[in-house]
């Protein structure tokens, strides 16, 4: 049955299901079991779940328990993922083979190539990552994905950038890789699935999408401005005789959206300021820079702020950004999570010695638009701080490119 008719019986209340899924207590060999037109369990699902649940039940893709409950917040395991997968992509699958009663679906996928050699190792009847569940749904749903070699970390990102997958916890940046599938999160995936196999649309969690590029490639270039040509990061770069910065991630946040990546940063701040006039959070970008100092010498008299290494050129308005105090630490150049300032000089005392720090630029996004428009992606150029502006000082970290400034 194609999908496109199934879904238009499941709206009818007209379809006939042959497959049970009980997750966490494993799946009968041969199971055959006709669901209701409306699905009901004794169990509370949340309300989130809800409508996702009864579409997957009715599509004969997952069931309830024979007690008469669904238990969504259970995990489900790698072997059980692959028959829901089979399943949602309306794979032909050949039951009449001996083995373990996975192995039918787990050939279906590979015949299909959404499943690959190594994408689960070790035990099948461990509860699935959502990294390992990202691989298949992503394959399943982009037919450009199937049968290509791709990290997990990219395939992370294509699901949560395709909008099959979001945040997991309050803050923007949770996506929680390695953290395991409930049935009711399953129920989510199904339907997401079933909506792109129908030729709709999914909303994209651009919080979450973030947060999984900048895990793959260190920025979040593609989430923010579709645009892919930066310089791979870690990105080192000779500042003068005396030491090197390495720009380790670039993370662009739009501090207009209340819930984007970071925005619990973001959303202490009070004022905004573009070229020295007060503006609103929702009129710029803002231009994130985690650095890495290291020096090439050992002189205690030369000391640095990693920070201040170059800034960003801009011929429309722009501003510093000042962090919430809080996020300020005096006396340590130590690596942490988030953003912060490390307000404390590099001493570069020791070949090697090393320190780091975030350079800050606020951008305004109707010059940012300008850019795009005039030369077809967002130039991203840079200049060492307080040297001559020709171009042995200023670079730049994508390959289009604007005018260089020279005085």
């Amino acid at each position: 049955m194609k999908k496109g008719l199934r879904l238009r019986n499941l709206v009818a209340g007209a379809l006939t299901v042959s497959f049970l899924l009980a997750a966490g207590g494993g799946i009968p060999s041969s199971p055959v079991q006709a669901a209701s037109e409306k699905a009901t369990f004794k169990d509370t699902i949340p309300a989130w779940a809800k409508s996702s649940v009864e579409t997957a039940v009715q599509a004969g893709i997952l069931s309830g328990y024979p007690d008469g409950t669904f238990k969504p917040n259970n995990p489900i395991t790698r072997a059980e993922l692959l028959k829901v997968m089979a399943l949602t992509f309306d794979l032909k699958v050949n039951t009449a083979t001996s083995g373990a009663w996975y192995l039918p679906y787990k050939q279906a996928l590979m015949d299909a190539k959404i499943y690959m050699a190594n994408d689960y190792t070790g035990d099948i009847n461990k509860s699935v990552t959502r990294n390992e569940m990202a691989k298949l749904a992503i394959r399943g749903a982009k037919a450009e994905y199937r049968g290509k070699f791709m990290t997990a970390a990219e395939l992370m990102f294509r699901a949560v950038n395709a909008g099959l997958l979001g945040r997991t916890g309050t803050n923007a940046d949770t996506i929680d890789t390695a953290g395991t599938t409930t049935r009711a999160q399953a129920a989510v995936l199904i339907t997401r699935l079933l909506q792109l196999q129908n030729g709709g649309t999914l909303p994209v969690d651009k919080g979450a999408s973030s947060a999984a590029e900048i895990a793959w490639h260190r920025h979040n270039m593609i989430t923010m401005f579709n645009q892919n040509d930066l310089v791979p990061l870690p990105y080192t770069k000779n500042i003068d005789s005396t030491y090197d910065v390495v720009i380790e991630q670039l993370i662009i946040l739009d501090p207009g959206d209340s819930t984007g990546y970071y925005s619990e940063y973001t959303n202490q701040v009070n004022n905004w300021e573009l070229s020295g006039k007060k503006v609103s959070a929702n009129d710029g970008y803002l231009f994130a820079y985690k650095l890495k100092g290291v020096s090439k010498v050992a002189d205690s008299t030369k000391a640095k702020y990693i920070r201040s290494s170059f800034y960003m050129l801009n011929e429309g308005p722009s501003a510093g950004f000042y962090i919430p105090r809080k996020y300020v630490y005096d006396n340590s150049l130590t690596d942490k999570k988030g953003l912060y300032q490390n307000n404390a000089t590099f001493r570069l005392n020791k070949v090697g010695a090393s320190g780091y720090d975030f350079y800050y630029s606020f951008v305004d996004k109707d010059f940012i638009q300008s850019q795009i428009q005039t030369y077809g992606a967002l130039p991203i150029h840079l200049e060492k701080y307080a040297k001559q502006m020709d171009k042995t000082t200023q670079f730049y970290l994508t390959e289009v490119k604007d005018r260089q400034w020279i005085k």
